[in-house]
């Protein structure tokens, strides 16, 4: 009985622990399905978020998708405004190589005027040296015509004497002695043979002096003449080849405002883009400003020539007036007629 009830004791004092054991799993098994009751709650909440995370996948993608057809569209202009690019630029190296060539013509020209002037400069040096030989050429012959006139009035005081003299003709003494102071006066005096023989070779070689000087100066107009009138055709072939060359950079520029705007509006549509997504464009919006640079640097540029072009006609115009009035003969007027 002892044992027994040593046995009743454990055993009763074994169930009343598993009792314990059970109420603990009892409150362990309530925590436990709150716990999975907060967790179904979760993955309700997390599947109605996924359910929305979904939907705005799907949205977004459908955002993409227009924004990749719209993308291709751009791609399509750009390729198009790249290929207009590549046409101008074909374009406009010609039209380089053009203003290169009118360049060199013009330093060409310039060299040209440049000789001309230093020829001009020669001529009128000539010109002054050949009018100070007339000049001379001219004093000589008036003192010669002074001789001549001294001379004459000699030979008529010589003529009047010796008409003296022949009223002695039935008187020889006296014809004698108004003959012999005939020679003593005018004989001794001058030698008028050799003065005679002299002014007709002085009246010789001015008369040939003069006639080579107006065949000189005849050459010289001439040769002005003409060198005026190659400078003034060249001068009108340039400004003819300027004008065609202005009228061909107008329509250049016409081409570059055009293609302006549709840089314009092709921004336009990139800034509307980037509103919607800015990180999905930015590169494209690189290229829009790398293209939009470029054409700024090709109108600057073109403005340039332009600048450059007009200078340049208008130095050759100023040059053009200077040299026609370098060029210009001092006077129109002949040669002096000899005076006798």
């Amino acid at each position: 009985t002892g044992i027994m009830r040593k046995k009743f004791g454990s055993l009763q004092k074994e169930i009343d622990d598993r009792n314990l054991d059970i109420d603990k799993l009892k409150t362990e098994q309530q925590k436990l399905q709150g716990v999975i009751k907060s967790l179904e709650k979760d993955i309700l909440g997390l599947k109605k978020e996924i359910q929305e995370r979904d939907e705005t996948i799907q949205d977004k993608e459908k955002r993409i998708y227009d924004l990749k057809k719209k993308n291709q569209e751009l791609e399509k202009f750009k390729f198009v405004l790249d290929y207009k690019i590549k046409e101008l630029k074909k374009q406009i190296e010609p039209r380089e190589n053009d203003v290169r060539e009118m360049k060199e013509q013009i330093q060409e020209m310039e060299g040209e005027l440049e000789s001309f002037h230093k020829s001009n400069t020669q001529l009128e040096l000539n010109i002054t040296e050949l009018k100070q030989k007339l000049k001379a050429t001219d004093k000589e012959m008036h003192k010669e015509m002074q001789r001549v006139r001294d001379v004459e009035a000699l030979v008529r005081r010589f003529k009047t004497d010796l008409h003296n003299c022949v009223g002695f003709i039935q008187e020889p003494k006296k014809l004698k002695d108004s003959i012999r102071e005939l020679y003593h006066r005018y004989v001794q005096e001058s030698d008028v043979v050799d003065i005679v023989g002299m002014d007709a070779d002085i009246q010789r070689e001015y008369a040939s002096q003069r006639e080579h000087l107006e065949r000189n100066v005849a050459s010289l107009k001439k040769k002005l003449a003409k060198d005026s009138e190659i400078h003034r055709a060249d001068n009108v072939k340039i400004m003819q080849e300027n004008v065609s060359l202005i009228k061909e950079i107008n329509d250049l520029r016409r081409e570059l405002k055009l293609v302006r705007t549709q840089v314009h509006d092709y921004e336009v549509m990139n800034r509307k883009n980037q509103k919607q997504s800015p990180t999905e464009l930015r590169a494209l919006s690189a290229d829009n400003s790398r293209i939009a640079v470029a054409r700024l640097n090709f109108e600057q540029e073109a403005d340039r020539i332009i600048g450059l072009q007009r200078g340049e006609i208008q130095r050759l115009r100023e040059q053009i007036q200077g040299h026609s009035h370098a060029l210009r003969p001092p006077s129109g007027g002949k040669l002096p007629a000899l005076t006798a």
